[in-house]
């Protein structure tokens, strides 16, 4: 009888061990068997046509079986959080075969809009009291392709709490004016004589912002529960939730609008 019971243990173990390995190592780590468990469906579409489409989820977000254990505890308890968050640390990124090098090779140029963009600055050091990691730009991941950067999120950090219309670290930081002549009110425009003459930017250009990008404090309630008592304490916010937490700014902040917000009505022919 013991022998019995001996031989039924070492089977059901053998069995567990086995089960547990096949779906550690098969079902687990394969993409479509996320959407199982998770409501991750738009998020899904998107990753299925995004340049990403070959990695597997778990090769960029932390998420193993001990977490997926306890989430299961939470729904049988009826506690589950329907809101998909998930972290991706910036060394997934940047581990070999992925943005190892983006680093290294910092200085891009985002073609459409001629933007400069150095990622150094951005990364490795703080900025405006904040510490940045990849997701803080690469944050648009349902309305548009998975990992996409936000303008928005730039124009945020750009022109929030400066002087209306002015940006934080000046125009030139991010983009020089045209080089070549424009056409504005069928008319022909040259930006470099423009400049040449003693002409001012904004002469022309009178607004290129719209919205403040403030935070209202109802926003909170959307996440917390009677928990703004540390409203005004953005050190502290932007700690918890920008560098520990990667929440995207725009779930807090307004919008703010940057570009041909309000133009001159009248400009000199150059």
């Amino acid at each position: 009888m013991q022998k019995k019971i001996v031989t039924l243990l070492i089977v059901i173990t053998l069995v567990g061990t086995g089960f547990y390995a096949y779906v550690l190592k098969v079902v687990f780590p394969k993409p479509e068997n996320c959407g199982i468990c998770h409501f991750m469906a738009p998020y899904y579409e998107k990753w299925k046509t995004s340049t990403h489409n070959k990695v597997a989820c778990l090769k960029c977000h932390e998420y193993d079986m001990t977490t997926a254990l306890a989430a299961q505890f939470k729904f049988l308890s009826g506690a589950p959080s329907r809101r998909p968050f998930s972290n991706v640390p910036d060394k997934n990124c940047l581990q070999s075969g992925c943005h190892d090098r983006r680093l290294i090779e910092s200085k891009v140029i985002i073609a459409k809009r001629n933007i400069n963009f150095d990622h150094k600055q951005h990364f490795a050091v703080m900025k405006r009291g904040i510490q940045l990691h990849c997701r803080s730009c690469h944050s648009d991941i349902v309305q548009g392709e998975h990992m996409k950067v936000s303008l928005k999120v730039c124009y945020l950090c750009h022109f929030k709490g400066v002087p209306h219309d002015q940006a934080f670290t000046g125009c030139p930081s991010c983009h020089s004016w045209p080089d070549k002549p424009v056409s504005f009110a069928g008319k022909s425009f040259s930006h470099d004589k423009a400049l040449k003459a003693g002409f001012t930017c904004r002469q022309c250009h009178l607004a290129i912002t719209k919205g403040e990008g403030v935070t209202p404090k109802e926003k909170c309630f959307f996440c917390h529960v009677n928990r703004s008592e540390q409203y005004g304490n953005t050190q502290l916010i932007h700690a918890k939730h920008v560098t520990e937490k990667q929440i995207d700014c725009l779930w807090c902040h307004d919008i703010i609008e940057h570009g041909k917000i309000q133009m001159a009505e009248k400009i000199p022919l150059f």
